[in-house]
């Protein structure tokens, strides 16, 4: 890897998120912005950052047949990954709320452009970041029936709405606009819509990569608290052990399935999926932990030190494997 590449796919994009850290840290230190600015910003960046890139991108793709293993398989093997994650806290924490932080941590990963769609962009451009979108078409589906279910079965303070109450509500909101915003991409793609030439012309979704990327970090700055660190050092080490080693281990077993069908999963598609299978916490787990009250401060150094270990050991690893 040549040094132009080095610090145009590493040493800038570390630099411009952990920038955007410290600037949310440092507006919060020093009474420039409101710890509570970050609940907008971060509602603007699910509800609409996420859905506009992944349409943008899902359209510029031609679809073919395996592609539907990308989200099949994702919703399969963080499934694994969330039992396994709750057998492991079960033998670890004593405390129910850490229990279920844990288990929300391993359901939810960084998959969409904040992180590992963001690295996937970086070494394959918009052909990579499509297939990415496609990818993350089950994310709803996680949060609903995996993080959900489990946040609210360990939370000391969950309103105990029945399931299919609590599936309605969550899948029937304006906040959960990414998915059918997923599909109808996907239906303009197979539909072979051309893509409007401005897109491309005016880098629309280069633009808005970046500005999703520093608004999401920057409000993870306004909510970020360092006391928790020395007494999570268990679920720390246990979460890069799960989401990274043991999530890559299921990912290739999943992918070895494929290569058993007629219709195996190969080329970028099987690299996308590679990448997804070893990623950190999303900001999500931080969002939910919130929600029901799994220790929300805790959540979120998870979610920071996670972040900032693959960023500094994950992300030159997949561009040197990868791109």
């Amino acid at each position: 890897m040549d040094v132009d590449v080095i610090i145009t796919k590493c040493i800038l994009p570390i630099g411009i998120i952990a920038l955007s850290i410290l600037g949310g840290y440092a507006a919060r230190r020093l009474r420039l912005a409101r710890e509570e600015l970050a609940r907008p910003i971060l509602t603007v960046v699910a509800t609409v950052g996420y859905p506009v890139i992944g349409f943008l991108a899902i359209w510029k793709i031609p679809l073919e047949a395996q592609h539907i293993w990308l989200p099949t398989l994702g919703m399969v093997q963080v499934g694994l990954l969330t039992l396994i994650g709750l057998a492991v806290a079960r033998k670890l924490f004593d405390d129910e709320a850490d229990r279920g932080l844990f288990g929300v941590s391993m359901a939810l990963g960084n998959c969409g452009i904040t992180m590992a769609g963001f690295v996937i962009y970086l070494f394959a451009g918009e052909a990579g970041l499509g297939r990415n979108q496609i990818y993350v078409l089950f994310w709803w589906f996680a949060v609903v029936f995996l993080a959900y279910t489990t946040a609210r079965h360990y939370s000391p303070e969950a309103s105990r709405l029945p399931l299919g109450r609590l599936v309605a509500r969550s899948l029937l909101t304006w906040k959960a606009l990414g998915l059918p915003t997923g599909l109808v991409a996907v239906a303009v793609s197979a539909l072979r819509v051309p893509r409007p030439s401005f897109v491309e012309d005016w880098h629309v979704v280069d633009i808005l990569i970046y500005a999703q990327i520093i608004s999401a970090y920057f409000a993870i700055g306004l909510r970020l608290h360092l006391s928790h660190v020395r007494e999570m050092r268990t679920m720390i080490a246990a979460t890069v052990v799960l989401r990274h080693g043991v999530g890559l281990l299921l990912g290739l077993g999943l992918l070895g399935l494929t290569l058993l069908t007629p219709l195996p999963l190969t080329g970028l598609d099987r690299t996308v999926f590679l990448v997804q299978s070893s990623i950190p916490v999303a900001v999500t787990a931080a969002a939910v932990a919130n929600m029901f009250g799994l220790h929300p401060r805790k959540a979120s150094v998870l979610f920071v030190v996670s972040s900032l270990l693959y960023l500094l050991i994950g992300l030159p690893l997949v561009l040197a494997l990868f791109g």
